[in-house]
């Protein structure tokens, strides 16, 4: 099954030029690559083609880790430095008509942005759909001038957002909008979009009516028609590795089962949900030819990773880590998560955090055998993310649990060297120096521990042994 693991409890900050507009059900794609003249916008429901003003450039790369599939900026400058930039979206599917969606962004910005200047201009486009342009001057909250164009497209709302630093420039260039309105030509959805949500929507109606017979045909049916849509593949896969058979015995019940009794009330039996024999293999089948299709997708490495975790089969499962990582260094810049959403922090760091919680599932089983697996996913990141300090505390944390000292306190200097700030090296330092009797050095890492962090789990404990070294 493909689950989501828990986020890194580190800080992460987006920038958002109109956060307010950035709304959570927007998941659009993008046809047009790097920059150039021209660009394409797809929703699930509709999509348009741009072309940039005399001087500006359409980047379709820049904006993607703000969720921004489509930015425009003038010829020599860049999206980050821009004093006025744009960027050009659809809204979410629920929103099929441009007043109602107006109307709610209005009241979702009022807050920071104030009222609007509404419909300051209004025309149509290229290909003759209407469109008209908002103003929202800076305010005490909000620093950015910008107006926003909106287009009613057949089933969707096109918008494309004019951003400027400061009022000089926004007199300048806000000409520029209207002018790629008057580009804006509608397309059609592409076709797995729009076949992959019906698909979608057909598997959810089956699995309610719990229509196991028509389940498997609609989802080969899904995979041949939508060979394009990742989700074809992820749903499938999840299906076959929860599918299940029941079983009625008169063995007693067990974890899960539910109890049989007879008129009595004693035991009779029980009803057991067993894994239909062959369908986990299917499932992880049908993920490694996902690998292939789709290599940009961590998700669907991690997911496959997941499954042969399930079903014990540690070989597969590393070997699997390998090649996501593998991939990850070549292709840095264009992986992507859940929903092909863009990764929201670095690979270098994203990735060794995947690898972690990996060996963290073997680390808690507290055996021989599984510590060596804990160490082998360590391992792991250690060589390809050396950057990262996280493997080598991980793998002193190995060699702490065999009483092998020197080599944990060796991996733990060299993540302090790495990252002077991590608390989990400083930490792990003072643990392993006590444990060595060198209390002078576990004294100074407590304490630096307590510099870095005043609440929380690692500064409780770093108070309570300095409190113990006192004594020694």
């Amino acid at each position: 099954m493909i689950k989501q693991s828990k986020p890194s409890t580190e800080m992460k900050t987006k920038i958002c030029l109109l956060a307010s507009l950035a709304f959570a059900a927007i998941c659009p794609s993008i046809l047009a690559q790097e920059t150039s003249a021209a660009g394409s916008v797809y929703g699930p429901k509709a999509g348009f083609n741009i072309s940039a003003p005399e001087g500006w450039v359409v980047d379709n790369e820049a904006g993607k880790g703000q969720g921004l599939p489509c930015v425009l900026y003038s010829k020599g400058s860049s999206w980050s430095d821009a004093k006025t930039g744009m960027y050009a979206n659809i809204a979410g599917p629920e929103w099929e008509g441009v007043n109602a969606f107006v109307a709610m962004a209005i009241k979702e910005m009022k807050p920071k942005h104030g009222i609007p200047k509404e419909k300051i201009a209004s025309g149509k486009t290229k290909d003759g759909h209407d469109y008209f342009i908002n103003e929202y001057p800076a305010t005490k909250t909000y620093s950015q001038w910008e107006r926003v164009g909106y287009v009613q497209l057949p089933q969707g709302v096109a918008y494309i957002v004019l951003t400027s630093r400061d009022q000089a420039s926004y007199q300048k260039d806000s000409g520029a909008l209207e002018k790629v309105l008057k580009s804006l030509v509608y397309v059609e959805p592409k076709s797995e979009v729009a076949s992959g949500q019906e698909y979608a929507r057909r598997y959810r109606q089956l699995l309610d009516k719990h229509a196991e017979e028509q389940i498997e045909p609609l989802l080969t049916e899904w995979r041949e028609k939508a060979p394009d849509d990742p989700d074809a593949w992820i749903t499938s896969a999840n299906y076959y590795f929860n599918e299940r058979q029941t079983n009625i015995s008169t063995k007693k019940p067990g974890a899960g089962d539910i109890t049989l009794t007879d008129k009595k009330g004693k035991v009779a039996g029980s009803i057991s949900f067993e894994q239909v024999e062959g369908s986990r293999k299917r499932a992880s089948d049908l993920l490694v030819e996902a690998t292939t299709k789709f290599p940009d997708h961590l998700d669907i490495w991690c997911g496959l990773a997941f499954m042969y975790q399930e079903t014990g089969d540690f070989d597969s499962e590393l070997s699997t880590l390998k090649k996501m990582v593998a991939y990850a260094r070549e292709h840095p810049a264009q992986l992507k998560w859940l929903k092909g959403q863009p990764l929201d922090e670095p690979s270098d760091k994203f990735v060794p955090d995947k690898l972690h919680e990996y060996g963290l599932y073997y680390e808690e089983k507290e055996n021989a055998e599984d510590d060596k697996r804990w160490y082998q996913i360590a391992s792991l990141a250690m060589q390809q993310y050396p950057n990262d300090v996280q493997g080598f505390i991980d793998a002193a944390g190995y060699y702490a649990d065999l009483g092998e000292w020197q080599n944990a306190r060796e991996l733990l200097t060299k993540a302090h060297e790495t990252n002077p700030k991590s608390i989990g090296a400083l930490f792990g330092l003072g643990k392993i120096s006590a444990e060595m009797k060198d209390f002078v050095s576990a004294r100074k890492y407590f304490e630096e521990v307590l510099k870095l962090e005043t609440s929380g789990p690692y500064a409780q404990e770093a108070k309570e042994r300095l409190r113990k070294l006192k004594k020694k």
